[in-house]
């Protein structure tokens, strides 16, 4: 059996999921380290040693602490020689090139979705609006993602990679936050063919279980 690694995260928040992506996909033996985010958890001097940003998720790997969620999705897929990352550089290439456009604009336009309609509740606060400025934005980087969609079926070449997972983790609760998706009909597909994928239904019933579960844990994986 291969040694376990740790991944300390928060399952409902988006660069958490992007974990569980991951290690569904590539069926990494891996303990969950869950970090309660709306109680404070991620202050706690035990956490700020692992990463003093504050900010889940964190892998320990051996002798190796990485935090930032697209760089850990990189060491995972590039470790376990997964096609998740090319091997072409000038498709490793465009793989980053999404990751470092949902790390800054994506994050930002469509993250309020998710965050306040559907995790912000979930730990017992009240469901956040979305100013017009906010859904402008969202439009924004939807239009953007739409128009890579429509040239090619996965976001940075003709199959799915890393760069797919870290959009998606984002938009793995869409009907639920409410995103207006009517008219971006290849994000659309694009989403339909992400959800018949092993991974990403594996990471849906993780997260319906821990929405269930009064410990909100990841124990039971």
């Amino acid at each position: 059996m291969n040694k376990v690694i740790t991944l300390y995260l928060n399952p409902l928040t988006a660069n958490s999921i992007k974990m569980l992506f991951i290690c569904n996909a590539l069926g990494i033996n891996v303990e969950y380290q869950h970090v309660q985010l709306h109680k404070g958890e991620h202050h706690s001097d035990t956490f700020l040693k692992l990463n003093p940003e504050a900010k889940v998720p964190v892998l320990i790997d051996n002798a190796l602490t990485l935090t930032e969620s697209n760089a850990i999705l990189h060491y995972l897929a590039a470790k376990h020689h997964s096609s998740f990352w090319p091997t072409l550089i000038a498709e490793q290439s465009q793989v980053l090139k999404v990751m470092f456009w949902q790390a800054n604009d994506f994050s930002v336009a469509v993250g309020p979705y998710a965050h306040r309609r559907v995790v912000m509740p979930q730990w017992g606060f009240d469901k956040g609006v979305i100013a017009e400025k906010e859904e402008q934005k969202f439009h924004h980087a939807l239009t953007t993602l739409e128009t890579i969609l429509e040239k090619r079926p996965a976001l940075a070449g003709e199959v799915f990679s890393i760069a797919d997972m870290s959009v998606a983790s984002f938009m793995i609760f869409t009907d639920e936050a409410e995103m207006p998706m009517d008219n971006y009909t290849a994000t659309l597909d694009w989403l339909a063919r992400l959800k018949n994928q092993p991974w990403f239904k594996r990471t849906q019933q993780q997260l319906h279980q821990v929405r269930l579960s009064e410990t909100k844990t990841l124990s039971c994986f």
